[in-house]
């Protein structure tokens, strides 16, 4: 197998909520609580409906990002969603105009 099959396998991992998928703890454990197969499963989501509705491929698109309902996902790991704000939002995005 060739390095683009690591390569697409690992962006297939990147969630629409902007976390890897391979540090998640909920992707990781798969609780029954907060069941995620991944954005690519066939399984609903909330958050990637939610993007969809929106018109973004990923939250950190949005205007609305961080948003209550990823606050409400990531529980304590609110500071890493604050972190990807500074230096997704504060950065790329403005660079993008």
């Amino acid at each position: 197998m060739g390095r683009g099959w690591v390569v697409e396998l690992s962006e297939r991992l990147i969630g629409v909520c902007g976390l890897y998928c391979g540090w998640c703890p909920y992707y990781i454990a798969g609780t029954k609580e907060f069941k995620c197969g991944g954005c690519w499963s066939r399984e609903g989501c909330e958050i990637r409906n939610c993007a969809a509705s929106k018109g973004v491929e990923i939250c950190t698109f949005c205007p609305e990002f961080p948003c209550q309902k990823l606050y409400n996902m990531y529980g304590k790991m609110a500071d890493f969603l604050n972190q990807i704000k500074k230096d997704f939002v504060g950065g790329v995005r403005k660079g993008q105009g």
